[in-house]
């Protein structure tokens, strides 16, 4: 059994661009803008924020969808660092504040299969987006859609060394409640300011850092 537990971003960090920013750039009414800087600037928390925006966005047929999933690409280096993972056996879930039909589709769509994922999920309903909260928390700070703090505390392992890799704002608070955190944009400028690098903080340009990590 391995003695490594990791907990993975999936916008931006295992997909090379945010999935759901690039979704509502292409289809969104521009309103959606608006509501992304009421959350960056904390006015509203990420539910609240997703809901809204894909309430700006029309149903798209199958063709376009598969179009768009089609083009999004996952960052190339995942493909051996999570086969590394499968073949040792290490506890790997992917935490994500997207939709679940993105994450499994893209995934799949790379052969990527039996991973588990915890996210918001997203399904069409009388031609509308209907948005889901499965693992939303009322006492989240950050009233996130779906909060990354829950999931840690509740499969977090005591007897392993648990690693975070991310890259968003999804990803701050999240980030305090983890060690051994490989961080990139965002999140590493936020961690600089509130994380001792001589203490757990790596700077992630690709999955081949976590995977030396894991070798060493």
């Amino acid at each position: 059994m391995s003695e490594y537990q990791i907990f993975c971003d999936f916008d931006g960090t295992i997909t090379q661009e945010d999935t759901l920013n690039k979704f509502l750039r292409l289809y969104a009414d521009k309103k959606w803008l608006e509501l992304e800087q009421d959350w960056l600037n904390g006015k509203i928390g990420s539910k609240q924020c997703t809901f809204g925006q894909m309430q700006l966005v029309p149903v798209l047929d199958n063709k376009e969808l598969d179009d768009f999933v089609k083009g999004i690409d996952i960052e190339p280096s995942f493909f051996e660092f999570i086969e590394y993972v499968k073949s040792e056996n290490i506890d790997f879930y992917i935490v994500s504040d997207g939709f679940d039909f993105f994450i499994k589709t893209i995934l799949e769509q790379n052969g990527i299969y039996d991973l588990k994922v915890f996210s918001n999920h997203l399904s069409v309903e009388n031609g509308r987006y209907v948005c889901e909260f499965p693992y939303t928390n009322p006492e989240c700070v950050a009233a996130s859609g779906m909060c990354k703090c829950s999931i840690v505390k509740k499969y977090k392992n005591s007897k392993k060394s648990v690693i975070y890799v991310g890259d968003g704002v999804s990803d701050f608070c999240v980030s305090n409640n983890i060690k051994t955190v490989f961080a990139k944009g965002r999140l590493l400028e936020y961690c600089k300011k509130n994380k001792d690098a001589d203490n757990g903080l790596m700077k992630f340009d690709s999955f081949i850092d976590v995977l030396n990590y894991l070798k060493k």
